[in-house]
């Protein structure tokens, strides 16, 4: 007797949504330090510099993840409250 694959869940998965929030931390995290460092260069008079871009590198990341968390979490909840 074999026995057919079943289609996969459409439920929420807890992987997906600890993967949607460690995204997000990370992005506040890499934002905090991007920020701080922006700050500090800028304070400094640091215009164009390596450690401008590099705090802007930083801030780019953040907003990537951030995009990412936000987007995985919508995604996972959606699948999980959808009717059916």
């Amino acid at each position: 007797m074999t026995t057919t694959p079943r289609p996969p869940s459409d439920e929420g998965s807890a992987l997906r949504l600890l993967a949607g929030l460690v995204f997000t931390i990370v992005a506040l995290a890499a934002a905090a330090i991007g920020f701080s460092r922006l700050f500090a260069v800028l304070e400094a008079g640091g215009y164009g510099t390596p450690a401008m871009r590099t705090s802007f590198v930083v801030l780019g990341i953040a907003g990537a993840c951030l995009a990412t968390g936000i987007a995985t979490l919508i995604w996972d909840i959606s699948k999980r409250f959808e009717r059916r």
